[in-house]
């Protein structure tokens, strides 16, 4: 739930980016309205950024229909033209202030906090009564979006209650004392119509902003919606080149807008008066400083043999255009020095920009992908040279694992791919008994697998009865080679290819897991890694303890060595780890036991980690969380790293007593 916002502004803008978009002056309006108030409303609706999240098919505007994928399932955007059937036609006034003030829809169903409602109830009475002038003055299109798709318990609407009860703080905007008009028209704007902290600021595990951290950063669907607060910004820009910014999306000679700020900049805020834009400036270089910003990370210095290779590659691959000290080419490439993006506290906008290439921004050119060129290694090593070259002072936190996670989620052009390598599938041989998958078993599967049964359990039950006994690791290779031809003739590029069949390996091996571990599985009181073959999966527990149980530091349940050197790792940790730092612990012990299983290593970390987390004051599930974010990440880090060279499936080590006592 915390990136509902979020999301959807990333799908909006991969919708509406570079598109020819339906000019909202097209809409006659009702005759029987005042032509000025509905005026005044379109400009409200732009500045409120409201058609992208309502247009799921650019050719029937405000209809609806854009789908947002949650993890909890999918959730469409209503239809708010004037269609009395399927829009909001034969709503009233009040019911329609309802909606957006309120979160409440007509039929007195909450709204879930994809719809901004928290940030519009602040919109002024004039403000909403020219946006539904406006509203009513859309044509109407018949459309009716799909269903929401989620899981239970999310389905149910009446959970959003407890939601706004802790976090919903209903109230108009009110002008502050002693600051300008120019100053307090900006805060209506940012806080209210714009609502920039759904993507600037952080959000706890509930998925509301957390307001002592406003406008520090967060990250967006791969990309880091950069701090704004003042102190920051101050840092990279000026009052004039933030407004110019602002208006065309470019800065010369420092950056061009990109990913999903770029649908911000194209329907929203180029459409504003320059005088309103220039207020937006006036707040943000003087709003209130958030309560817990935390101390500036200083950037450690690359190691010789990391800068001598990152330099070299600097030099093939980016000095041509960049400059070799990263000043960029004025009006035509984006400086790397001071560049605002390149310096963000996270450091996915660097990521992102290597693997997907950038479309051409103002006087900016495009830029190419480089992720069929560079592997992830390289990209990680060239990532952290231009953070920390020519003045720049981020953390080198980028790592290999990192790079990979981004490759396979990340829209990366097919040329960027093919250039690589092209997507083959493992060769299997041997036969039942013998080393590696039964080659006429796997056969089978496929088979059965292209004429559309997908089921891993049954596949698992299908490949055990043809080829006798087998290992653990070996079924899962065993499915994984066979399920790899299906996926190989599909349409979809490379690395969405990749991404699929990494999908399904883990979901067989979380099922093989489940036959093959020794105790029952659910009864883990704490997320724990589970050994299959030389790799691993992670498995939450089934239900929450009275506390949180972490298992004793006595080598049963994790190797002695590896413990100790879990709890120097992350000595002085403070929860949230963020996650570049919990998969630099996570490599780094990794590397440092070359012979211990990857299991074993993550449950050294988990078990270190539990007892960080066991001494922060707040609620058992609120602990549980932290605890599984951290396991999450520590996990798929070392499920992304080479597997070693030679790997002896052993049995895994004892499992954590649960505690007697459940909710």
């Amino acid at each position: 739930m915390s990136r509902y916002t979020r999301r959807l502004a990333a799908l909006a803008a991969a919708t509406f980016l570079g598109a020819a978009m339906p000019a909202l002056a097209q809409f006659a309006p009702d005759p029987s309205a005042d032509p000025a108030l509905v005026a005044r409303g379109e400009y409200i609706a732009k500045a409120a950024d409201c058609m992208p999240c309502h247009t799921g098919d650019k050719s029937k505007p405000f209809a609806g229909g854009l789908a947002l994928n949650t993890p909890f399932g999918a959730i469409y955007s209503p239809n708010i033209t004037s269609d009395r059937t399927t829009g909001i036609g034969q709503w009233t006034y009040d019911q329609f202030v309802n909606a957006v003030r309120n979160g409440i829809r007509k039929d007195g169903a909450y709204l879930y906090p994809a719809m901004p409602f928290d940030a519009y109830t602040e919109i002024s009475d004039d403000d909403m009564k020219a946006l539904w002038a406006y509203a009513r003055a859309i044509p109407p299109i018949p459309n009716t979006p799909p269903a929401n798709q989620l899981e239970f318990p999310f389905n149910i609407r009446l959970g959003m209650l407890a939601w706004r009860e802790l976090f919903f703080d209903q109230g108009r905007f009110h002008p502050t004392a002693g600051k300008s008009d120019a100053w307090n028209r900006g805060a209506y704007l940012v806080n209210a119509l714009g609502h920039c902290g759904d993507c600037h600021t952080p959000r706890n595990l509930m998925g509301a902003t957390k307001a002592k951290a406003a406008f520090l950063g967060a990250d967006i669907d791969g990309f880091w919606a950069p701090d704004i607060d003042t102190a920051s910004l101050k840092k990279t820009w000026t009052p004039e080149t933030l407004a110019n910014f602002f208006a065309t999306g470019s800065a010369p000679g420092k950056t061009s807008v990109f990913g999903p700020m770029a649908e911000v900049i194209h329907d929203s805020l180029s459409k504003l008066t320059a005088d309103d834009r220039a207020a937006l400036v006036t707040y943000l270089f003087d709003a209130p400083p958030p309560a817990d910003k935390p101390a500036v990370q200083k950037a450690s210095p690359l190691s010789a043999d990391v800068y001598a290779r990152a330099s070299k590659l600097y030099i093939d691959n980016c000095a041509v255009c960049h400059m070799d000290k990263g000043a960029g080419r004025t009006d035509t490439i984006p400086a790397l020095a001071g560049n605002p993006a390149v310096i963000a506290a996270e450091p996915y906008n660097v990521i992102m920009a290597v693997l997907g290439g950038l479309p051409a921004g103002g006087t900016y050119g495009a830029m190419p992908s480089f992720a069929g060129r560079l592997d992830d290694q390289q990209i990680a090593d060239l990532a952290n040279y231009v953070r920390t070259s020519w003045g720049n002072t981020a953390a080198p936190n980028v790592t290999s694992s990192m790079v990979a996670a981004w490759r396979a989620t990340a829209h990366v052009p097919d040329y960027g791919t093919q250039a690589a390598s092209a997507f083959t599938c493992p060769d299997v041989g041997g036969a039942p008994g013998s080393d590696g998958p039964d080659a006429k078993a796997v056969a089978a599967l496929s088979s059965m697998m292209a004429g559309g049964q997908r089921s891993i359990p049954m596949m698992v039950d299908a490949y055990k009865a043809a080829s006798g006994s087998a290992g653990s690791g070996t079924i899962v290779d065993a499915l994984t080679a066979a399920y790899c031809p299906v996926v190989a003739k599909s349409n979809a590029p490379d690395w969405q290819k990749t991404a699929e069949l990494r999908r399904f390996t883990l979901q067989a091996a979380m099922e093989v897991s489940r036959r093959t571990i020794s105790g029952p599985v659910d009864s883990q009181p704490i997320a724990w890694a589970l050994p299959v073959g030389p790799g691993l999966v992670l498995k939450e527990p089934a239900s929450l303890a009275d506390k949180l149980a972490c298992p004793a530091d006595d080598g049963k349940a994790v190797p002695t060595d590896l413990s100790a050197g879990a709890a120097k790792l992350l000595t002085g940790v403070k929860p949230p780890m963020q996650g570049a730092a919990i998969a630099s612990a996570a490599t780094t012990l990794y590397q440092q036991n070359p012979k211990a299983r990857p299991s074993d290593v993550a449950n050294a970390l988990i078990a270190s980690y539990c007892r960080i987390v066991t001494g922060v004051k707040t609620s058992v599930a609120e602990q549980n969380a932290l605890l599984n974010q951290f396991a999450g990440q520590a996990v798929q880090t070392l499920q992304l790293l080479p597997p070693r060279k030679t790997v002896v499936e052993a049995a895994p080590a004892a499992t954590p007593a649960a505690p007697a006592k459940k909710k």
